[in-house]
């Protein structure tokens, strides 16, 4: 090209590096070259810019048999890959794609055998996208609750899909923000989303 605007600047064609492979690159340190929607070529840190990981703002309450949105904070970890309204609990997926979702909670205040359930849905509302089920083994009461976590994979046919996280069960309970006891305390409810 005659207007070049790099220090290379190829106008058509691809570009090729032979014996690349003799220079092998360091996991954890070195980035990953992508070309942007001008093809220009930029690094990235691959590792942290497909995730997104926020944990649960506060403790919420679940009434009987009623579908919650579990809120969030804003993200510890996201990319331009998503966004998140803390006051909707509306995640929407900014490109299409696979995702691998992690959904963690702590449940209390719930009788022995309360089956607990944690959902992805999409919005507008419909069936669960995907949901995993569990049953208090004991009662629960304070802030140490029942542990459950729930992995699946979300398609997301276009950009702009939207999801929320739920949680429900069949007795009145309580989903934990924060667990405290003898051992410490600490975060325990969160979501975490990994582009693959």
């Amino acid at each position: 090209t005659i207007s070049p605007t790099e220090k290379l600047d190829v106008a058509s064609g691809n570009v090729r590096i032979r014996d690349i492979n003799t220079n092998i690159g360091v996991g954890g340190s070195d980035r990953v070259v992508v070309a942007d929607a001008t093809g220009i070529l930029k690094t990235i840190n691959f590792n942290a810019y497909g995730l997104f990981h926020s944990r649960l703002t506060a403790a919420q309450s679940l009434a009987v048999s009623t579908v919650t949105t579990l809120l969030f904070n804003s993200p510890l970890s996201t990319s331009p890959y998503y966004t998140y309204n803390t006051s909707t609990g509306a995640l929407t997926f900014n490109q299409p794609g696979n995702y691998i979702v992690t959904l963690q909670a702590s449940f209390t205040d719930c009788a022995a055998g309360t089956q607990l359930v944690l959902g992805i849905r999409p919005i507008p509302d419909a069936s669960y996208l995907g949901r995993g089920s569990h049953y208090t083994a004991i009662a629960t009461a304070g802030t140490i609750g029942e542990l459950m976590s729930y992995t699946t994979l979300i398609v997301a046919p276009t950009a702009g899909y939207q999801i929320r996280f739920t949680a429900a069960s069949n007795a009145t309970s309580t989903v934990l923000a924060t667990e405290t006891g003898g051992t410490g305390s600490g975060n325990v409810t969160n979501v975490t989303i990994q582009k693959i």
